[in-house]
């Protein structure tokens, strides 16, 4: 076990106990495609991103001591989060917790992927799983967008399986309306993509990537039909 996994495993561990409590208890709280998640030892994991609960609710579908835990994430830059959509919460973002709960922020401007994702490289090249919205940000509308390429780049860097994963009714819920217990909110694990997909490429670069997260934001969109 590395050390830099100590805090987040921690961490993730306490909190999971509560949240499916809470979810259970305020939502009616559904996860689908588990066993696509068979024969896996750590993956990728490639969500669509409706909402702020998102990292919390895909954390609360692994077991504690389980082989995707500790989960670390694909974090937006500090400055991002200076939106007053966030409010209050953008400190909380921007602070020692955030980081201690595994996420890392993406280097965005680097035009290199391997500049922009060096931390998350070494941090699956290490045999732990990682959580990316390849939308880049959270949807304003509701609708699942293009996702860029970065999924892509550790798919066929570290050979780590990419699973899709669509999050259903985080969408525009804020305390009261999750309180209330009229929300369903649902998680639904897809097949995985292993690195052979880019076998049918002559080359790779920044085209492929785009195209193999093309396919993976259109199996999202089509499990966000079927919930």
């Amino acid at each position: 076990m590395k050390l830099y996994t100590l805090i987040p495993r921690i961490l993730q561990t306490i909190a999971w106990g509560p949240t499916r409590i809470l979810l259970h208890l305020f939502c009616s709280f559904e996860i689908q495609g588990r066993e696509n998640l068979q024969g896996l030892r750590q993956a990728i994991f490639a969500c669509n991103h409706a909402g702020e609960l998102d990292p919390i609710v895909l954390t609360a579908t692994n077991v504690p001591f389980g082989r995707f835990t500790p989960m670390f994430y694909v974090g937006a830059p500090d400055r991002e989060f200076n939106d007053n959509l966030f409010g209050w919460r953008k400190h909380l973002y921007k602070s020692w917790f955030f980081r201690s709960w595994g996420s890392y922020p993406i280097r965005r401007g680097e035009h290199d992927y391997a500049k922009a994702l060096m931390a998350h490289t070494k941090i699956v090249s290490d045999g732990y799983s990682m959580c990316v919205f390849p939308e880049g940000g959270i949807t304003k509308d509701g609708l699942i967008r293009e996702g860029k390429g970065g999924v892509a780049y550790l798919l066929h860097t570290t050979g780590v399986p990419v699973v899709p994963v669509y999050i259903g009714g985080t969408f525009n819920t804020p305390p009261s309306v999750f309180l209330s217990g009229r929300r369903k909110i649902s998680v639904s694990f897809g097949k995985p993509v292993h690195k052979d997909e880019f076998d049918q490429f002559q080359s790779v670069g920044v085209d492929e990537y785009k195209s193999v997260v093309h396919r993976i934001m259109q199996t999202i969109v089509d499990m966000s039909h079927k919930t």
